[in-house]
Protein backbone atom coordinates (compact mmCIF):
# COMPACT_ATOMS: atom_id res chain seq x y z
CA UNK A 1 0.00 0.00 0.00
CA UNK A 2 2.77 2.41 0.99
CA UNK A 3 4.60 1.58 -2.22
CA UNK A 4 1.56 2.58 -4.32
CA UNK A 5 1.17 5.88 -2.46
CA UNK A 6 4.91 6.55 -2.85
CA UNK A 7 4.73 5.85 -6.60
CA UNK A 8 1.75 8.18 -7.04
CA UNK A 9 3.59 10.92 -5.19
CA UNK A 10 6.65 10.59 -7.42
CA UNK A 11 4.48 10.72 -10.61
CA UNK A 12 2.69 13.83 -9.32
CA UNK A 13 5.98 15.63 -8.66
CA UNK A 14 7.38 14.73 -12.06
CA UNK A 15 4.19 15.86 -13.81
CA UNK A 16 4.18 19.21 -12.02
CA UNK A 17 7.80 19.85 -12.94
CA UNK A 18 7.40 19.12 -16.71
CA UNK A 19 8.60 22.07 -18.78
CA UNK A 20 5.99 23.64 -21.11
CA UNK A 21 7.30 24.47 -24.59
CA UNK A 22 5.96 27.44 -26.57
CA UNK A 23 6.68 28.18 -30.25
CA UNK A 24 8.43 31.55 -30.53
CA UNK A 25 9.86 31.33 -34.01
CA UNK A 26 9.39 29.33 -37.21
CA UNK A 27 11.64 29.02 -40.23
CA UNK A 28 11.19 27.13 -43.48
CA UNK A 29 13.42 26.43 -46.44
CA UNK A 30 13.30 24.48 -49.67
CA UNK A 31 15.41 21.36 -49.74
CA UNK A 32 16.38 20.55 -53.33
CA UNK A 33 15.90 16.95 -54.25
CA UNK A 34 16.62 17.01 -57.97
CA UNK A 35 19.89 15.24 -57.29
CA UNK A 36 17.82 12.22 -56.28
CA UNK A 37 15.85 12.11 -59.54
CA UNK A 38 17.07 9.29 -61.68
CA UNK A 39 18.12 9.94 -65.27
CA UNK A 40 15.68 9.25 -68.10
CA UNK A 41 15.60 5.66 -69.21
CA UNK A 42 17.35 5.70 -72.60
CA UNK A 43 15.38 2.70 -73.84
CA UNK A 44 12.11 4.53 -73.09
CA UNK A 45 13.39 7.66 -74.80
CA UNK A 46 14.36 5.66 -77.89
CA UNK A 47 10.88 4.12 -77.93
CA UNK A 48 8.92 7.39 -77.86
CA UNK A 49 11.23 9.54 -80.01
CA UNK A 50 9.91 8.29 -83.39
CA UNK A 51 6.36 9.07 -82.28
CA UNK A 52 7.14 12.56 -81.02
CA UNK A 53 9.13 13.29 -84.16
CA UNK A 54 6.20 12.22 -86.35
CA UNK A 55 3.73 14.29 -84.30
CA UNK A 56 6.00 17.34 -84.53
CA UNK A 57 6.26 16.89 -88.30
CA UNK A 58 2.48 16.67 -88.66
CA UNK A 59 1.87 19.71 -86.45
CA UNK A 60 4.27 21.80 -88.54
CA UNK A 61 2.55 20.99 -91.84
CA UNK A 62 1.29 24.16 -93.53
CA UNK A 63 -2.38 23.88 -94.51
CA UNK A 64 -3.24 27.47 -95.40
CA UNK A 65 -1.90 30.91 -96.21
CA UNK A 66 -3.83 33.90 -94.90
CA UNK A 67 -3.55 37.35 -96.37
CA UNK A 68 -4.77 38.88 -93.11
CA UNK A 69 -4.71 38.14 -89.40
CA UNK A 70 -7.94 36.47 -88.31
CA UNK A 71 -8.95 37.87 -84.93
CA UNK A 72 -11.99 36.87 -82.88
CA UNK A 73 -14.34 39.75 -82.01
CA UNK A 74 -18.03 40.48 -81.51
CA UNK A 75 -20.60 40.99 -82.93
CA UNK A 76 -18.84 39.49 -85.98
CA UNK A 77 -15.20 39.08 -86.98
CA UNK A 78 -12.99 37.77 -89.73
CA UNK A 79 -12.27 34.63 -87.70
CA UNK A 80 -15.83 33.78 -86.65
CA UNK A 81 -17.21 34.54 -90.12
CA UNK A 82 -14.58 32.50 -91.93
CA UNK A 83 -14.84 29.44 -89.71
CA UNK A 84 -18.65 29.53 -89.71
CA UNK A 85 -18.63 29.78 -93.52
CA UNK A 86 -16.45 26.65 -93.72
CA UNK A 87 -18.78 24.82 -91.33
CA UNK A 88 -21.82 25.74 -93.43
CA UNK A 89 -20.11 24.70 -96.66
CA UNK A 90 -18.98 21.33 -95.28
CA UNK A 91 -22.37 20.77 -93.64
CA UNK A 92 -24.12 21.37 -96.96
CA UNK A 93 -21.86 18.89 -98.75
CA UNK A 94 -22.57 16.24 -96.13
CA UNK A 95 -26.30 17.01 -96.01
CA UNK A 96 -26.65 16.74 -99.78
CA UNK A 97 -25.33 13.18 -99.60
CA UNK A 98 -27.45 12.16 -96.61
CA UNK A 99 -30.66 10.25 -97.24
CA UNK A 100 -32.66 12.84 -95.30
CA UNK A 101 -31.40 15.58 -97.64
CA UNK A 102 -30.46 17.50 -94.53
CA UNK A 103 -28.89 20.47 -96.29
CA UNK A 104 -28.32 23.19 -93.68
CA UNK A 105 -29.05 26.80 -94.47
CA UNK A 106 -27.49 28.06 -91.22
CA UNK A 107 -24.29 27.37 -89.33
CA UNK A 108 -23.69 28.14 -85.68
CA UNK A 109 -20.15 28.03 -84.27
CA UNK A 110 -19.96 29.02 -80.62
CA UNK A 111 -17.61 31.91 -79.90
CA UNK A 112 -16.00 30.17 -76.93
CA UNK A 113 -15.13 27.15 -79.04
CA UNK A 114 -12.50 29.19 -80.91
CA UNK A 115 -9.59 29.41 -78.50
CA UNK A 116 -7.08 31.60 -80.32
CA UNK A 117 -6.60 33.83 -83.35
CA UNK A 118 -5.03 32.80 -86.67
CA UNK A 119 -1.96 34.66 -87.92
CA UNK A 120 -1.34 36.37 -91.21
CA UNK A 121 0.83 34.16 -93.40
CA UNK A 122 1.37 30.45 -92.90
CA UNK A 123 -1.14 28.47 -90.84
CA UNK A 124 -0.09 25.04 -89.63
CA UNK A 125 -1.98 21.98 -88.44
CA UNK A 126 -0.70 22.74 -84.94
CA UNK A 127 -2.30 26.18 -85.07
CA UNK A 128 -5.67 24.64 -85.93
CA UNK A 129 -5.27 22.34 -82.92
CA UNK A 130 -4.66 25.44 -80.79
CA UNK A 131 -7.72 27.08 -82.31
CA UNK A 132 -9.93 24.03 -81.73
CA UNK A 133 -8.45 21.77 -79.03
CA UNK A 134 -11.71 19.96 -78.33
CA UNK A 135 -12.91 16.68 -79.85
CA UNK A 136 -16.26 18.08 -80.99
CA UNK A 137 -18.07 16.53 -83.96
CA UNK A 138 -20.12 18.13 -86.71
CA UNK A 139 -23.85 17.57 -86.31
CA UNK A 140 -26.90 18.66 -88.29
CA UNK A 141 -30.18 19.59 -86.60
CA UNK A 142 -33.70 20.25 -87.83
CA UNK A 143 -35.25 23.03 -85.78
CA UNK A 144 -38.44 25.04 -85.75
CA UNK A 145 -38.19 28.72 -86.50
CA UNK A 146 -39.29 29.44 -82.93
CA UNK A 147 -36.17 27.67 -81.65
CA UNK A 148 -34.02 29.60 -84.11
CA UNK A 149 -35.47 32.79 -82.62
CA UNK A 150 -34.48 31.49 -79.19
CA UNK A 151 -30.96 30.99 -80.58
CA UNK A 152 -30.99 34.54 -81.96
CA UNK A 153 -32.14 35.87 -78.59
CA UNK A 154 -29.21 34.12 -76.92
CA UNK A 155 -26.75 35.52 -79.48
CA UNK A 156 -28.21 38.96 -78.82
CA UNK A 157 -27.60 38.65 -75.07
CA UNK A 158 -24.01 37.59 -75.81
CA UNK A 159 -23.47 40.52 -78.15
CA UNK A 160 -22.53 38.34 -81.13
CA UNK A 161 -21.29 34.88 -82.10
CA UNK A 162 -20.06 32.74 -84.98
CA UNK A 163 -22.76 32.28 -87.63
CA UNK A 164 -23.24 31.82 -91.36
CA UNK A 165 -26.27 31.85 -93.66
CA UNK A 166 -28.20 34.40 -91.63
CA UNK A 167 -28.46 38.10 -90.85
CA UNK A 168 -29.18 39.31 -87.36
CA UNK A 169 -29.71 42.87 -86.20
CA UNK A 170 -29.34 43.47 -82.48
CA UNK A 171 -30.42 46.64 -80.73
CA UNK A 172 -30.12 47.24 -77.00
CA UNK A 173 -29.45 43.54 -76.44
CA UNK A 174 -32.63 42.49 -78.26
CA UNK A 175 -33.30 40.96 -81.68
CA UNK A 176 -34.48 43.70 -84.03
CA UNK A 177 -34.57 41.57 -87.19
CA UNK A 178 -33.62 38.01 -88.09
CA UNK A 179 -33.31 36.63 -91.61
CA UNK A 180 -32.32 33.34 -93.25
CA UNK A 181 -31.89 33.24 -97.04
CA UNK A 182 -32.73 36.95 -97.05
CA UNK A 183 -36.20 36.23 -95.66
CA UNK A 184 -37.57 36.79 -92.14
CA UNK A 185 -37.47 33.57 -90.15
CA UNK A 186 -40.88 31.94 -89.86
CA UNK A 187 -41.54 30.59 -86.38
CA UNK A 188 -43.62 27.71 -87.74
CA UNK A 189 -41.24 26.62 -90.49
CA UNK A 190 -38.47 24.05 -89.95
CA UNK A 191 -34.83 24.76 -90.82
CA UNK A 192 -31.65 22.71 -91.00
CA UNK A 193 -28.69 23.96 -88.96
CA UNK A 194 -25.13 22.64 -88.73
CA UNK A 195 -23.14 23.04 -85.52
CA UNK A 196 -21.07 20.93 -83.11
CA UNK A 197 -22.27 18.23 -80.73
CA UNK A 198 -21.33 20.26 -77.64
CA UNK A 199 -23.84 23.06 -78.23
CA UNK A 200 -26.29 20.64 -79.85
CA UNK A 201 -26.52 18.97 -76.45
CA UNK A 202 -27.22 22.25 -74.68
CA UNK A 203 -23.69 23.52 -74.05
CA UNK A 204 -23.04 27.28 -73.79
CA UNK A 205 -26.66 27.79 -72.70
CA UNK A 206 -27.99 26.69 -76.10
CA UNK A 207 -30.76 24.57 -74.60
CA UNK A 208 -33.07 25.41 -77.53
CA UNK A 209 -31.06 22.98 -79.66
CA UNK A 210 -32.43 20.15 -77.54
CA UNK A 211 -35.84 20.80 -79.13
CA UNK A 212 -34.62 19.56 -82.51
CA UNK A 213 -37.01 17.41 -84.52
CA UNK A 214 -34.11 15.54 -86.10
CA UNK A 215 -30.47 14.99 -85.13
CA UNK A 216 -27.72 13.73 -87.45
CA UNK A 217 -24.26 13.08 -86.05
CA UNK A 218 -21.85 12.99 -88.96
CA UNK A 219 -19.11 11.37 -86.87
CA UNK A 220 -16.68 13.89 -88.37
CA UNK A 221 -14.41 15.75 -85.96
CA UNK A 222 -14.96 19.46 -86.46
CA UNK A 223 -11.22 20.14 -86.32
CA UNK A 224 -10.51 17.48 -88.98
CA UNK A 225 -13.23 18.96 -91.13
CA UNK A 226 -11.57 22.39 -91.03
CA UNK A 227 -8.07 21.00 -91.65
CA UNK A 228 -9.20 19.06 -94.73
CA UNK A 229 -11.06 22.11 -96.07
CA UNK A 230 -8.02 24.32 -95.59
CA UNK A 231 -5.77 21.76 -97.27
CA UNK A 232 -8.00 21.61 -100.35
CA UNK A 233 -7.99 25.39 -100.70
CA UNK A 234 -4.24 25.53 -100.08
CA UNK A 235 -3.53 22.90 -102.72
CA UNK A 236 -5.72 24.88 -105.11
CA UNK A 237 -3.59 27.96 -104.47
CA UNK A 238 -6.27 29.91 -102.61
CA UNK A 239 -5.33 32.59 -100.06
CA UNK A 240 -7.57 33.19 -97.04
CA UNK A 241 -9.12 36.64 -97.41
CA UNK A 242 -12.45 36.88 -95.56
CA UNK A 243 -14.35 40.13 -95.11
CA UNK A 244 -16.89 41.51 -92.71
CA UNK A 245 -20.35 41.48 -94.31
CA UNK A 246 -22.72 42.69 -91.59
CA UNK A 247 -24.22 39.27 -90.85
CA UNK A 248 -24.51 40.41 -87.22
CA UNK A 249 -24.83 44.06 -86.26
CA UNK A 250 -25.18 45.38 -82.75
CA UNK A 251 -26.41 48.96 -82.30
Amino acid sequence: MYRIIYLIAIISVLSSCKTRLNVTDFKAENIPNYQNISTIDSSLLNFITPYTTEIDREMQEVVAISGVELVKKKPESLLTNYMADILLYEGQIYGAKHQARSIPSIAYLNYGGLRTDLPKGKITVGKIYELMPFENEMVILRLKGSDLYAMADMIATKGGDGVAGMKLKIKDGQVESFQVDNKPVSRDKEYWLVTNDYVANGGDNMSMFLNRTMFINTGIKLRDCFIEHLKRDYDAGKIISPKLDGRITND
